[in-house]
């Protein structure tokens, strides 16, 4: 487990729009209700790290931490093929 100041809290919120879905969204000052889950950071991106994000995704990692389906957007997985260039 790393030290809390190299993770970034994740928060499951409502989509807006209508429909009956949660999305993971970043929860940088930590006051957002319910569950969190936690990832490592990319301190050049001030984020979630590309890799660690995906498996989390990829793994039911999050769902399990948040007990819930939820939507991960392409913004916090980001595109691992695009950091490696």
């Amino acid at each position: 487990m790393a030290p809390k100041p190299e993770l970034v809290r994740l928060a499951a919120v409502p989509a807006t729009d209508g429909r009956d879905r949660f999305l993971a969204t970043i929860d940088r000052a930590g006051t957002l209700p319910g569950r969190g889950a936690y990832l490592c950071l990319d301190t050049h991106r001030d984020a979630p790290n590309g890799e660690c994000a995906t498996q989390a995704s990829k793994r039911g990692g999050l769902q399990r931490a948040f007990r819930r389906a939820v939507e991960v957007p392409s913004d916090l997985t980001g595109s691992l093929e695009s950091e490696n260039l």
